[in-house]
C-alpha cells in the first residue's frame, strides 16, 4: 500500500514540475517575443534618423552646389585676394527642397515636414529660431550660425512602429538638421 501511494506521490510531483516548466517556457517565449519587438522599433528607427540625416545633407549639399552666385567671379566685389563666393538663396533653396521630395518620394513617404534655409551672404550670418526643434547633430534649437555661406536643412518625418503601436503609439517622429557651406579660397577678399 506505500508503494501506491509513493508512486502517485512522484507522479503528482512530476505532472507540477511540468506545468512549472509549461509556465517558465511561455513566460521565456513572451520576452523574448517582446524583446525581438523591441530591437526591431530600435532598429528601424536607428535606420530611419540615419536615412534621415543622409537626404537631409544630400539636399543641404545639392542647394550650395546648384545655388552658388558665379557673378562675383566676373566682377569681384574686392581686390586683393581671390574673389569670394556667395550664394543665391532662392536658387539654393529651390535645388534643396527639390532634391528632398525626390528623396522622400522615392523612400515612400508623402506626409513630411521640411524647413530649408539659407545664409548667401560671402560670411554665412545667423538664423534665429532655427532649426525648429533641438536635434541631435544640430546646435541648440534657435539659433545656427555659420561663417561661410550655407544651406541648412531641417526635415521631420513619421516612423511606424511594432511593439510602441501596441502601447499606443504606432508613429514616432523623427526629426533631423544638416547644413553644408561654401568653402571660401584661400585668401579670398571678403567685402
Amino acid at each position: 500500500m506505500k508503494k501506491c501511494q509513493a508512486s502517485r506521490g512522484i507522479g503528482i510531483r512530476d505532472k507540477v514540475e511540468r506545468g512549472q516548466i509549461a509556465v517558465s517556457f511561455v513566460v521565456l517565449v513572451m520576452l523574448f517575443f517582446l524583446l525581438a519587438a523591441a530591437l526591431v522599433d530600435a532598429y528601424s528607427l536607428l535606420e530611419a534618423r540615419n536615412w534621415g540625416y543622409q537626404a537631409a545633407q544630400q539636399a543641404a549639399l545639392a542647394g550650395v552646389s546648384q545655388g552658388r552666385d558665379w557673378s562675383g567671379l566676373v566682377s569681384p566685389p574686392c581686390t586683393g585676394g581671390p574673389a569670394p563666393i556667395q550664394l543665391d538663396g532662392a536658387t539654393a533653396q529651390t535645388a534643396a527642397t527639390l532634391f528632398l521630395k525626390q528623396e522622400m518620394n522615392q523612400r515612400g513617404i508623402y506626409l513630411y515636414a521640411s524647413d530649408i534655409r539659407a545664409l548667401p551672404d560671402y560670411e554665412g550670418g545667423t538664423i534665429s529660431g532655427y532649426p525648429p526643434v533641438r536635434v541631435r547633430l544640430g546646435q541648440m534649437r534657435g539659433y545656427w550660425s555659420m561663417s561661410q555661406p550655407s544651406v541648412g536643412v531641417y526635415l521631420s518625418f513619421p516612423v511606424s512602429t511594432f511593439l510602441m503601436s501596441i502601447v499606443g503609439r504606432p508613429l514616432v517622429q523623427v526629426d533631423v538638421f544638416a547644413s553644408a557651406s561654401v568653402h571660401q579660397p584661400e585668401g579670398a577678399c571678403i567685402p
